[in-house]
């Protein structure tokens, strides 16, 4: 159950439901499934992974989005301004 469960949510890429069920992973009966879950696992790794960088990018982008927006933008006369 734990298998297919966790092949659903890697074809579907839920990343918060990969996360809770690597949190409950059980004991397996056999040799085929504690491979088939460590193939998965793997495959889980590689795809959280990418999720990271896809997210660090547009974290990059957004940046860069705010400082253009930033040195566009007119600076108001500061309240400290004091001309003699």
């Amino acid at each position: 159950m734990w298998l297919t469960k966790i092949k659903t949510a890697l074809v579907l890429e839920e990343v918060e439901r990969i996360d809770s069920l690597i949190d409950e992973i059980p004991l397996f009966d056999t040799l085929a499934q504690m491979e088939e879950a460590a193939y998965l696992l793997a495959q889980c790794k590689i795809l959280l992974e990418q999720h990271q960088s896809q997210n660090a990018q547009r974290l990059k982008e957004i940046k860069n989005t705010l400082d253009f927006l930033k040195s566009t933008q007119t600076q108001p006369p500061s309240s400290l301004n004091l001309k003699f």
